[in-house]
């Protein structure tokens, strides 16, 4: 039978998705174009009340097709798919799900109809746990995902080998705290990467988000990890706030001066290093002196990227109780730490101008060009052709906040 896969939220969520479908492909069915599907499954997000507004609308468009429902939204909130006409509800999309959709589609019969020869994705995806540790107050995820349970690290290599064995030249190692993994089964992050270094072959690994004061006792091993040149040298690790008081009603279990610290050894060691950080804006009792010491820890830390989000109650966590301050505040305060960002990113990149890197290819891009990775992470437009997995010499010619541009110096 043919399905097709519709995926909202995160890496680990994108991961899930890619899960079932090789778990369908082994079952002899087959990942079809949306048009041509005899089933359309929805990997659905539960992070905001703006993403569940976008996909109970995509839902409601697709009544009428043969939908499965799946993802943290319906293990968080499963009435929030009453009323809609789906022959099945499901929680995370993991391989005892895939089997029960697997089971869907054998009672189907097969129509007629032409299936899209698959596209070149040199990019993988490895969850190495389900669940974190923490107890973030506005967060709903956990509820979902539930308390941190590792994979086997054996187990994990074994799924990194298979992908590069395959082709697969970008490993996405993704859980919804990469520093928390393996707390639960006796060992930790570090080992796991230095297993995972000795994989022979042509690949590199970028290591998911992590949270701070899972990241803390780790750091030293952490940042000895990262100077394989299996890895990326990159990190995505969420501060939410420079108030060490909004940080305390977040339950985010750090203080503002212990991420400072952290960044700047990280940047110390790895002075090279791509760091991408999260912020909350305006969250419930944030004051102007709080949103002011975010600013100031954004300007210390000058992060390469700022993932911004306007504070969103979500149902069932402690935050929905307070006070949510009027969206016109929430709504300045996120345009101008937005502002912040581009006046950062645009310094961050115009560093890079006229130097030569080594990066590699990973898709094609528009007009001719094709998109690549530096060291840390920086994404590249180079102009001109290259093949797909090819590490090339480039020189950089331009940039924007968003990316770097550069022409190949050879191939």
């Amino acid at each position: 039978m043919r399905f097709y896969i519709e995926t909202y939220g995160c890496t680990a969520n994108l991961g899930n998705s890619r899960e079932a479908e090789a778990v369908l492909m082994e079952m002899g069915h087959s990942p079809a174009q949306i048009e041509e599907a005899d089933l359309i499954i929805i990997n659905t997000c539960a992070v905001t009340e703006k993403t569940q507004r976008k996909i109970s609308s995509r839902i409601r468009q697709l009544q009428g097709h043969r939908l499965v429902l799946a993802g943290c939204l319906i293990a968080a909130l499963p009435g929030s798919a009453d009323g809609i006409d789906c022959i099945m509800k499901l929680g995370i999309l993991d391989r005892a799900s895939a089997l029960k959709i697997a089971g869907t589609l054998d009672d189907r019969p097969a129509r007629p109809g032409r299936l899209q020869a698959p596209g070149i994705d040199l990019c993988g995806i490895v969850n190495i746990a389900e669940g974190c540790l923490g107890r973030c107050s506005y967060c709903i995820v956990r509820k979902a995902r539930g308390r941190l349970v590792s994979r086997p690290t054996e187990d994990v290599v074994r799924s990194v080998m298979r992908l590069v064995q395959s082709g697969i030249m970008e490993i996405q190692l993704a859980c919804q705290d990469a520093a928390a993994y393996g707390t639960d089964i006796g060992t930790s992050l570090p080992e796991l990467l230095e297993e995972i270094s000795g994989i022979r072959g042509r690949f590199k690994v970028r290591v998911g988000m992590m949270n701070p004061d899972s990241a803390v006792p780790i750091l030293a091993e952490l940042i000895s990890a990262l100077r394989s040149p299996r890895m990326y040298r990159f990190l995505h690790v969420p501060v939410q706030s420079g108030s060490d008081r909004v940080l305390e009603a977040m339950g985010r279990g750090y203080a503002a001066e212990e991420f400072l610290s952290m960044a700047a050894r990280l940047r110390e060691s790895l002075p090279d290093i791509g760091i991408i950080t999260d912020v909350i804006a305006g969250f419930p009792g944030e004051g102007e002196e709080d949103f002011r010491h975010t600013m100031d820890l954004l300007r210390a830390v000058k992060p390469d990227k700022i993932n911004i989000t306007r504070f969103s109650k979500r149902p069932g966590t402690p935050a929905a109780r307070l006070y949510d301050m009027p969206d016109r505040i929430k709504k300045d305060r996120s345009r101008e730490l937005t502002r912040l960002w581009l006046e950062m990113a645009c310094a961050r990149n115009r560093m890079y101008e006229g130097r030569t890197l080594d990066v590699l290819v990973t898709e094609r891009g528009r007009d001719g060009t094709v998109k690549a990775r530096c060291e840390n992470y920086t994404g590249v437009v180079i102009c001109g052709a290259a093949d797909l997995g090819e590490t090339i010499r480039a020189r950089v010619v331009g940039s924007n906040p968003f990316y770097i541009t550069a022409k190949a110096v050879r191939f």
